[in-house]
């Protein structure tokens, strides 16, 4: 398979996809705006509520907390609301770490605690005590907000990656001479180590903890990205066929299919290898021309489709004649037979096709004139 000519279209598919079409997706939730503070709230999954002497409306199951906990509580709600961020993440903390016999407290305390770390600028602490949160009590009401706020502190921290993509772009057009990577990070809102490593894994998160949810999809496009533009391909041709079996519907869903045809066949190793990746993309091509009429009826996404199922045909062809040839020179001829009648009528475009033709035609005759059962043509 010509892998360089797949190179060169998947530079442009890639930049296409990432820096152009996808730009609008990856900046489609301003991460400023969705950073602002979260309000106090009281706990919402209860039965009744009562009206305090001082106008508030708290949860009867308040009442089951011991006093102590109870004015530890108030005094980090009292913090928080002073914006005393520091101070209200160490009360929300003790909190926390404190009660086990609290569900209601201890998810509170932590939803907040983890509000107070994100709030002075600390998002690694942040987002594993979100993290945490949600691992700990799956069905939290709070697990709405530690995902969404999960999946904006993953973007902020991809910020520089999608950077270094597009400064790797004016590489290879020769506006620049080199791109330096991004290792370390000296802020104190990033992980000193393995940033882009620690983004994947909190997207990771928001998926699992969001199968069905609205960010999902978007957790799982952006981790085929950036698993993509390290030439990761097997793990990035993953997540894209989870957008196309998971989120058919989604905006993201044609964009991800061409991608994840495009990883199947770079991880693919060849016709040497194992072809059932490339009979998967083989498949994922006729399901993308079946299912999105944004790639049907788009005269270059078809033409590129069809152009990677030729790509494909010649692939399976190559490895399917590599059998037939096996077969012949260990004088399995009736296996051989099979293989050579396989190719010539399962890939009739490609050179192996006519190599097959006359190699099968020469190989009946010979079985007819050896008198020996002429095998059963294939499908």
């Amino acid at each position: 398979m010509d892998t360089s000519r797949l190179t060169g279209r998947f530079t442009g598919l890639f930049l296409a996809s990432v820096l152009a079409g996808a730009t609008g997706c990856l900046q489609s939730l301003p991460i400023l705006n969705r950073l602002a503070p979260a309000p106090v709230a009281r706990p919402e999954t209860t039965d009744s509520f009562i009206l305090r002497p001082n106008g508030e409306l708290t949860s009867d199951k308040e009442d089951a907390l011991s006093p102590e906990l109870r004015s530890e509580l108030e005094n980090a709600r009292e913090a928080y609301r002073r914006e005393e961020y520091d101070k209200a993440e160490r009360l929300f903390g003790a909190v926390a770490d404190r009660d086990k016999t609290a569900p209601q407290a201890v998810q509170e305390a932590m939803y907040y605690r983890a509000e107070c770390l994100r709030l002075t600028g600390h998002y690694p602490k942040a987002c594993d005590t979100y993290s945490a949160l949600v691992n700990k009590f799956p069905s939290s009401h709070y697990r709405e907000q530690c995902v969404e706020r999960m999946f904006d502190i993953a973007n902020y921290w991809l910020d520089e990656t999608w950077l270094e993509m597009k400064e790797d772009k004016e590489r290879r057009e020769g506006k620049r001479v080199v791109v330096w990577p991004h290792w370390f990070s000296w802020e104190k809102t990033k992980p000193f180590f393995d940033r882009e490593g620690r983004a994947v894994e909190a997207l990771e998160k928001v998926r699992l903890h969001d199968i069905s949810g609205p960010l999902a999809d978007q957790a799982l496009y952006r981790c085929g990205v950036v698993k993509m533009y390290h030439e990761n391909y097997r793990e990035a041709e993953q997540y894209f066929s989870q957008i196309h079996a998971r989120h058919p519907e989604s905006k993201l869903a044609p964009k991800s299919i061409e991608l994840a045809v495009f990883c199947k066949q770079m991880s693919t190793g060849g016709s040497s290898y194992d072809g059932r990746k490339a009979a998967e993309a083989r498949e994922l091509i006729q399901a993308a021309l079946r299912s999105y009429p944004q790639i049907a009826h788009d005269k270059d996404k078809r033409e590129y489709m069809e152009k990677q199922q030729m790509a494909i045909d010649l692939q399976l062809a190559e490895k399917e004649f590599k059998m037939a040839e096996f077969y012949r020179r260990v004088g399995q001829y009736a296996s051989a037979y099979f293989y050579y009648d396989l190719v010539r009528r399962r890939y009739p475009k490609t050179k192996y096709a006519s190599m097959s033709e006359e190699r099968w035609a020469n190989l009946r005759e010979w079985l007819e004139r050896k008198g020996e059962a002429v095998p059963s043509e294939g499908n």
